[in-house]
């Protein structure tokens, strides 16, 4: 009974006690169910949730957001990459969002003491219901689990570099300082939103731990621990997806009190798989106490905006010839275009490189996604990924709730919670 006091709400554990004085389920059982739910976190990968918006504190013109984008290229180093154009994307995206409060570390800059001193002056000019939103891309990486707080034995990194560029794992900063941070900068009010896309991302702000109960907290990523993020010249794959499902959801007409970090997930899933069928997954987390449909998502850029690869591959659509429009593959158009010099001037003209259509030509379908939907908001929903069966309500991240709990239990998905167990 402590134990599981300990690691469910109360209303859910009022549930448990009821059915099991009640006679209506095994104790046992529902024992093992209840640990199964009672999670260290809400955690789900690669698959929707529920976006059902039940907010508990809303988002309103007194509140503010923060901003920390850190994107490394890590040049001059043996391995390059392009992440300032994620930075320069998410930068754009907070500008239109009408965010003032927007601080940059790129490359040399994004090492791990200055990264430490930025969080810790930000937090000072944040107040309680505020938002502070860490965005990173670069490299992520592992090391060994000092805190024998992971599974796989291992800590997870942001590659930080030192103060010459050097890429050393004495620069980098692991999940356990990474959360350590946060939580003991920000008033527990301060509402935290992560976002990285990188490798070994899955867990980087170990929302598992007690200093993040009875937070506002939401942490989404690019992949799971064990892959790598997809960095495709001109900005990850994540970040991308991202934008689109921001694009998306805005140019629906998608009700503000609907905007949730559930419902940004969800439509970034969809987007991922629809433009770039890539082999990552998309994960979100919260701490145990919350739920991602609980969390109002901050960032609303206004109506018409256009996420950038959207932008380019429509501007790159108009240069296909009138004649050439019915005739063959529309996406081998569009790859064979990049071969010229007038779509060389124009990609660079918007911050992309080849390399982003060419790893989109791995789908052709892509290209069509791209294409601008005129979709309400309802039509939009339903072209969404739903959650099925309670395998995605209870592993899967849906929302579990006290008045749920004896559906649970009981009735049609018993069988279904034998597999849980």
């Amino acid at each position: 009974s402590d134990l599981l006091q300990s690691a469910l709400d109360v209303h859910t554990f009022a549930s448990l006690a009821t059915l099991i004085t009640m006679g209506k389920q095994d104790a046992g059982a529902c024992v093992m169910t209840a640990l199964a739910m009672a999670a260290k976190q809400f955690q789900a990968r690669n698959q929707p949730i529920d976006a059902t918006a039940e907010v508990d504190r809303g988002f309103g013109s007194d509140e503010r957001v923060h901003v920390l984008i850190c994107a490394l290229d890590y040049k001059g180093t043996s391995c390059p990459l392009t992440c300032t154009m994620d930075g320069n994307n998410f930068q754009q995206l907070c500008a239109q969002c009408g965010v003032s409060d927007v601080e940059v570390l790129y490359d040399n800059q994004a090492t791990k003491e200055n990264v430490e001193a930025k969080v810790r002056q930000i937090a000072e000019r944040t107040d309680e219901n505020d938002y502070f939103i860490f965005y990173y891309s670069g490299h992520g990486s592992q090391s060994p689990d000092l805190g024998g707080d992971e599974e796989d034995g291992q800590d997870e990194t942001l590659c930080f570099v030192g103060p010459n560029g050097e890429l050393d794992s004495d620069y980098f900063m692991t999940d356990d300082e990474f959360s350590e941070l946060l939580t003991e900068s920000f008033d527990e009010e301060v509402r935290i939103i992560t976002i990285c896309d990188c490798c070994h991302s899955g867990s980087i702000s170990d929302m598992s731990g007690e200093s993040w109960k009875d937070r506002d907290a939401c942490s989404l990523s690019g992949c799971q621990d064990n892959q790598t993020s997809g960095d495709m010249g001109k900005g990850g794959i994540f970040t991308h997806a991202l934008l689109l499902a921001l694009d998306d959801l805005v140019n629906a007409g998608t009700p503000e009190e609907e905007m949730t970090c559930a419902l940004v997930y969800n439509t970034t899933l969809s987007e991922d798989d629809k433009v770039f069928n890539s082999a990552q997954d998309i994960a979100i987390a919260t701490p145990k106490t919350t739920r991602p449909n609980a969390i109002p998502w901050p960032l609303i850029p206004p109506a018409g905006y256009k996420a950038p690869l959207r932008k380019a591959t429509s501007q790159i659509a108009t240069m296909v010839p009138a004649g050439a429009a019915g005739g063959g593959d529309s996406g081998q158009q569009m790859a064979g275009l990049l071969a010229s010099p007038q779509a060389q001037g124009l990609l660079q003209q918007l911050g992309l490189s080849p390399q982003v259509v060419a790893t989109m030509n791995q789908n052709p379908q892509g290209f069509a996604a791209l294409q601008n939907q005129s979709l309400d908001f309802e039509d939009l929903m339903e072209q969404l990924p739903k959650v099925a069966g309670v395998m995605g309500a209870v592993c899967g991240g849906e929302k579990y709730r006290g008045e749920k709990f004896q559906a649970y239990l009981t009735g049609h998905r018993s069988q279904d919670l034998c597999t849980v167990q």
